[in-house]
């Protein structure tokens, strides 16, 4: 007897290859069924729209022949399959890296890895401070180039308190025992987005609009 499975990233924990197994199935049209999935490390539910070349039932041809998995079969289709994992992006106009580092930290988040997450934003801040002040910012540490961003009318005042509260700076940024929780990730990267926002995203809309205004 055999078993019909999902070959694919879990939508809802993300783990790569997840074994989803077939628990149910609606004929939707001759040919098409919607068959229903369960991922074995998380329990979420997943559906997709499968194809039948030859009018066959999926989970019963299955059962009374050998496994079989999607995509891939040689007997079915998979059409198309949800939910789908989330994409993320990052703030627009950012340095090119600051975004490859902001966009691993939101899926680090996405699957649990809180202590990444954290240590991949401050790579971002690191970056993202470093484009700002150039030359400027030498040798200096983080939080002392956020304090020179303040000074600069370059960040808020508000922004660089809200740098200390996250714990924005670290000496062991990389080889680090410290501790996050989901919260403390979230509010770090949500920091993160606010000052990539604010740094890059928001100069970039307003010189567009004082160019339009100029014509």
């Amino acid at each position: 007897m055999g078993i019909l499975t999902l070959d694919i990233t879990c939508p809802h924990c993300l783990r790569d290859k997840a074994v989803l197994t077939a628990f149910g199935q609606v004929e939707k049209a001759v040919g098409q069924y919607c068959v229903s999935f369960l991922c074995r490390s998380c329990g979420n539910p997943v559906s997709a729209n499968v194809g039948s070349p030859y009018n066959r039932n999926p989970m019963d041809y299955v059962r009374q022949n050998s496994d079989d998995s999607l995509p891939g079969s040689f007997d079915f289709d998979l059409i198309d399959y949800f939910p789908k994992e989330a994409t993320h992006s990052a703030p627009d106009n950012c340095p090119e890296r600051a975004s490859k580092f902001f966009i691993e930290s939101m899926d680090n988040l996405k699957r649990g890895n809180y202590e990444t997450s954290v240590m991949l934003c401050r790579k971002v801040i690191d970056i993202a401070t470093r484009t700002i002040l150039g030359e400027e910012s030498g040798k200096e540490r983080l939080s002392q180039r956020i304090s020179m961003l303040s000074a600069k009318g370059k960040i808020t005042e508000q922004m660089k308190d809200w740098a200390h509260i996250v714990r924005i700076d670290s000496n062991g940024a990389v080889h680090s025992d410290e501790e996050f929780t989901q919260y403390e990730a979230e509010e770090m990267i949500g920091f993160t987005e606010v000052f990539l926002i604010y740094s890059f995203s928001l100069p970039e809309m307003v010189k567009i609009k004082q160019q339009a205004a100029r014509h």
